[in-house]
């Protein structure tokens, strides 16, 4: 019996449970301090707080990974902060400007005007120029009064976020704004925006429309462009097993185990990322050859349109009437090579430092030609 009672008792201790010897995991970072009253906050001191926010909230491991980003990314965010802060207002104010100059054109000016930029500007900007022709072809009579609506309901957001700016309930002479935290910054900036939208229902319907809009235009362009996506992808294919083998032996043995098998699907997309940049190119050069022909007509028949409204009919013993005289193709033909030969020498983009006026339509540009491929590329 003591030998029975002594194996159960070992047994009972072997079946104990082991006592944890695991590390207690670590404490989540402190939440942050409200700062005092009168405080003026700098971006910097609200990139901190939004950072201390996040991280109390976030998981102990992420937490840890986003303290340790945060004396990178601050400084670079603050930089971004100010640069839009600068250049926000320069870029609408311009285009404004721009856009007031058009539609106080006449109407047969307004046509010139665009042909001119056809002729300078088409190959470069080919895939926003078809999105915009695409448009019009697809309802922009609705699509416009959509726009329309979005404008008038952004500039109504836009004139509450200033008197919202403006305030300064507690009359310690620094707004309101510049002394909360970001999250309550921003908690309170979405109410604003919302209780300023006038038809909340019209503005859904607006913006719903207006994405229904672009899927139909990204199907036209699909089309319209399916030649150059095709090129691109049935080239990429010829050479992706050759450029594997040429690059796989050099560049595996950098990389640790973990990596190596992610290597094929990586050169096979740069390939194919590559081959698609070159097709793009070759479409530069066609569209620039088409628009150039296209805009120069444009604006020689807008011209000549206009002086015929004025009551010129002729110059210099030529008439100006189109249907009478070939000098509105000599015009345009003349102007379309030119247009044609200015963007061969600046590489079908536009010359420092007006790339910077441009910028926002590059992004547009590259938008449409990235929304275009996408699902060709992965559709093979």
């Amino acid at each position: 019996m003591a030998f029975l009672f002594g194996k159960l008792a070992d047994r009972k201790k072997t079946d104990a449970p082991s006592p944890d010897i695991t590390e207690p995991p670590s404490p989540p970072p402190p939440k942050p301090k409200p700062p005092p009253p009168g405080t003026l906050l700098t971006h910097e001191d609200r990139l901190d707080l939004l950072v201390s926010d996040i991280s109390s909230r976030a998981p102990p491991r992420l937490a840890e990974a986003i303290l340790k980003a945060a004396p990178v990314l601050t400084p670079v965010a603050v930089v971004l902060i100010k640069v839009l802060n600068v250049v926000g207002p320069v870029y609408i104010r311009l285009f404004s400007l721009v856009y007031a100059f058009l539609a106080a054109l006449p109407y047969d000016l307004f046509q010139a005007a665009m042909g001119l930029g056809l002729c300078f500007f088409g190959g470069g900007y080919c895939a926003s120029i078809a999105a915009a022709e695409a448009f019009y072809m697809t309802g922009w009579s609705t699509t416009r009064q959509q726009l329309q609506h979005i404008y008038e309901e952004a500039v109504a957001m836009s004139e509450a976020q200033t008197k919202d700016d403006a305030k300064d309930e507690d009359g310690d002479g620094i707004a309101d704004v510049n002394q909360i935290p970001t999250s309550e910054l921003l908690e309170r900036k979405v109410r604003v925006a919302a209780g300023a939208v006038r038809d909340p229902q019209r503005l859904s319907a607006a913006l719903g429309g207006l994405y229904v809009g672009w899927l139909s235009v990204q199907g036209v362009l699909r089309v319209q462009f399916a030649k150059t996506i095709n090129l691109a992808l049935s080239c990429s294919q010829f050479v992706e097993y050759y450029v594997c083998k040429l690059l796989l032996p050099l560049v595996a043995p950098l990389l640790s185990t973990e990596f190596r098998a992610w290597l094929p699907v990586g050169i096979k997309t740069g390939t194919k990322a590559l081959f698609v940049y070159f097709a793009w190119k070759l479409q530069e050069v066609v569209s620039a050859a088409q628009s150039g022909l296209r805009g120069g007509l444009l604006f020689s028949r807008g011209v000549c349109a206009w002086l015929n409204r004025r009551g010129h009919k002729s110059f210099l013993g030529l008439s100006l009437e189109p249907d009478k005289t070939y000098l509105d193709e000599a015009v345009g033909y003349v102007l379309a090579a030119l247009g044609f030969y200015v963007q061969w020498q600046f590489g079908f983009g536009i010359p420092f430092p007006f790339s910077l006026v441009m910028l926002p339509l590059d992004a547009v540009e590259w938008y449409v030609r990235w929304s275009v491929t996408s699902d060709g590329a992965n559709g093979a």
